[in-house]
């Protein structure tokens, strides 16, 4: 079991990232959250404008702007995935699929767990956040050994969409950290339904551990 939590924090926790100041202004999230200079201002205001030319809202572009985020995200080239979903926040600062962006690549690059935190609760308190901004901020707060603030945020996942991936398997390892066996068992048999990513021999070994078949 402990490989299965290893594996699951190092998703979200790396340690021995560089400094967020030591980033170009680009890569911090809501570009460094300080006066931009002129001639960053200038360039902002051309992406803008030049979005709108297309026809496109801000709003419509910003979820463009994520989605191609996720994908630099996918390939590990978190300096490409931080522009991305600066532009979205920069589109629509209501975009909480931008704050989880920033969540996730702040933790990859070592960030502390408050600053990460930060992330996660501007994410997830924009109304029409995607529910697995819910399950990774599930994930990141067992890592910190908050168990049900944890269960709460899966729960929520849930409840934003009954597929959620991963939300049911979460469930069942935070249940696991618990010692509570017969949960873990039946959220583990709803992450296998679902198609969850769970650890070989976890389902067997948390039904076995609460005596059920």
């Amino acid at each position: 079991m402990q490989r299965l939590a290893t594996l699951a924090a190092a998703l979200l926790l790396t340690v021995g990232a560089a400094c967020a100041d030591a980033l170009p202004i680009n890569q911090q999230p809501m570009y460094g959250d300080t006066e931009k200079a002129a001639a960053l201002q200038s360039a902002d205001d051309k992406f803008v404008a030049g979005i709108e030319k297309q026809g496109l809202s801000r709003a419509d572009a910003s979820r463009h702007a994520v989605k191609a985020g996720w994908g630099y995200w996918a390939r590990r080239d978190l300096g490409t995935a931080m522009s991305r979903f600066n532009q979205a926040w920069l589109l629509d600062p209501e975009n909480g699929d931008a704050y989880h962006g920033f969540a996730l690549v702040t933790s990859m690059r070592g960030g502390a767990p408050a600053e990460v935190e930060r992330y996660f609760r501007l994410a997830t308190s924009r109304p029409g956040v995607a529910a697995e901004a819910h399950v990774d901020y599930g994930r990141f707060l067992w890592t910190q050994k908050r168990l049900d603030d944890s269960l709460a945020q899966l729960d929520t996942a849930l409840k934003v969409s009954f597929t959620a991936r991963n939300a049911r398997a979460q469930m069942a390892f935070v249940h696991y950290l618990k010692e509570d066996f017969a949960p873990a068992c039946t959220w583990a048999k709803g992450a296998r339904v679902n198609n969850d990513e769970l650890e070989p021999g976890f389902l067997e070994d948390m039904c076995r551990r609460a005596g059920t078949p």
